[in-house]
Order: structure tokens, then sequence, then C-alpha cells
């Protein structure tokens, strides 16, 4: 029987979490094109709709006709648009160095770890598997031949 103290830790909210992690995960992969147009869409109609409440709020508050606001908000955007781009542009050299490590990282990691399988195989079944490398190889360029 699980007592209430064994379960402290995996809670409801936590599988729920996890699956939704792994169901947005899932529509990620199957569907990029569709999911990136989804969240541009929810981004444009997000800003769109907080420009709308500045351009009202200027207009209303602050006396400003619907031109002068539009405009205001237009050259706020431009100017934070291009703060976050020249931000991104400051850091992109070390991120791109990072992203470098960590997949010579991971290659390194995973050759280690065929070798360290390759190792531990018996004389026999490396024969076997070099002798179905050969032949696939083999076939394949004959193949490509005819």
């Amino acid at each position: 029987m699980i007592r209430k103290s064994d379960n402290a830790n995996f809670s409801r909210t936590t599988t729920i979490k996890a699956l939704l992690f792994i169901g947005l995960l899932i529509v990620c992969i199957k569907f990029p094109v569709e999911t990136l147009h989804f969240f541009a869409g929810v981004a444009h109609t997000v800003y769109e709709s907080v420009a709308f409440a500045v351009e009202e709020l200027l207009t209303h508050v602050f006396g400003f006709s619907k031109f002068q606001a539009q405009m205001i908000v237009f050259y706020t955007s431009c100017a934070i648009g291009a703060g976050i781009l020249y931000r991104m542009a400051r850091h992109l050299p070390l991120w791109l160095k990072q992203a470098k490590r960590y997949c010579i990282q991971c290659c390194e990691r995973l050759r280690q770890r065929w070798q360290a399988y390759w190792d531990m195989l018996p004389v026999l079944q490396k024969l076997q598997l070099l002798l179905v490398e050969f032949a696939f190889l083999a076939g394949s360029v004959g193949y490509m031949l005819v």
C-alpha cells in the first residue's frame, strides 16, 4: 500500500505538467511549421492588443490625436525592437560558443559510449558487425552502379 508520504514527491500537478510538456514537444516535432505559425499569430495578436491599448491611453489621457498616438507607439516599438536586436547581437558570439562546446561534448560522450560498447563486444560479434557493414556498403555501391 502506498502511503501519502511515499507519494509526496510525485503529485498530480507534476504528472499533468509532464504530460503537457510531452504533448507540446510531440506537437512541435510533428508539426513545426504550424506550431511556429500559431505562436507567431499569438504574439502578433498580443502585440496589436497592447499597441491598441497604449494608443487609446495616449489619445484619451494625454489628448494626442490618433495619428500622433500611432506614431508614438510605432517608434517606441521600433526602439524596443532595435534594443533587443542589439543585445542579442552582443550576446550571439557567446551563445554560439556555448552551443558549439555543448555539441562537441555531446559528440565526445557519444563516441566514448560507442567505444566502450565496442570494447565490451566479443570478437565474433565484432566480426559479424563488420561483415554486415561491408555487405551493406558493397550492396549500396552495387545498387548505385546499376
